[in-house]
């Protein structure tokens, strides 16, 4: 048994391993290569803002490739913390529409204040639940790190505490630090501490050190879906449909 929330992050991460392995395939000759048939282009001298760099990939296609991989790894970075704070989100409005026992609950624990206009202004219930199930989910899960988000999911879904301090969750951590190093726009490379290891990235970075942390990235995105998949099992059988209104409108 497993729900639309976990298909939905299983479809994301395939993606997502699929493009961190052919990104790996990428060197100086095919990237120099594509460079001069991009030239050949009927549309090459309508985009004269692209000149300049074009010209530097032709002279430089090394450096060009550096800077290629060193920005696939902060996309994959991004991407996956985005895909699973998502999936948190997706998860808390999927149980709370389908067990109104959990909205119940979620409204007390969250202090959650119904605005009593709304009450007055919109005339079906369930488009006013719908709104409160919508807001609750968007902001209930917060923090600066995944685990303090993945703390909030557990305890307002009464889930067992154990799911918080599985080893994982520290692994995620580690690329989430960097993820926030990224958001704040630290433009003189990376520093990863996964595993033990300290790794390091930045513009000069070449297909070895790419395809590393390629690897890496894959194995975590395995172990990461094989988590959450048993969360998604625990969320499921915890909160059984009670009613199936709101997703019949």
């Amino acid at each position: 048994m497993f729900s639309a929330c976990i298909a939905r992050l299983i479809t994301s991460y395939s993606g997502l391993k699929l493009q961190a392995i052919i990104n790996s395939q990428i060197d100086a000759n095919n990237c120099l290569e594509w460079g001069n048939k991009i030239s050949e282009e009927k549309y090459f001298d309508e985009i004269q803002s692209v000149h300049s760099i074009h010209k530097r990939l032709i002279e430089e296609p090394d450096f060009i490739v550096g800077e290629l991989y060193y920005s696939w790894i902060k996309s994959l970075i991004i991407n996956f913390s985005s895909t699973l704070e998502y999936f948190l989100k997706d998860s808390m409005k999927l149980n709370m529409m389908r067990n109104y026992s959990l909205f119940k609950k979620v409204l007390a624990d969250t202090k959650t204040v119904i605005n009593p206009i709304e009450i007055v202004e919109m005339n079906d219930i369930e488009q006013l639940r719908f709104k409160y199930i919508c807001e609750i989910s968007e902001h209930a899960c917060s923090g600066e790190l995944w685990k303090s988000k993945l703390k909030k999911y557990i305890n307002l879904l009464a889930l067992p505490n154990h799911l918080g301090t599985e080893e994982i969750n520290d692994r995620i951590d580690c690329i989430w630090k960097a993820r926030n190093d990224i958001a704040h726009a630290n433009t003189h490379g990376m520093i990863l501490n996964y595993g033990g290891n300290t790794y390091k990235y930045d513009s000069h970075i070449g297909v070895e050190e790419y395809t590393q942390f390629a690897l890496l990235f894959i194995e975590l995105v395995d172990d990461v879906i094989t988590f959450l998949s048993k969360v998604d099992k625990l969320t499921l059988e915890k909160w059984e449909t009670t009613d199936a209104t709101l997703f019949q409108k």
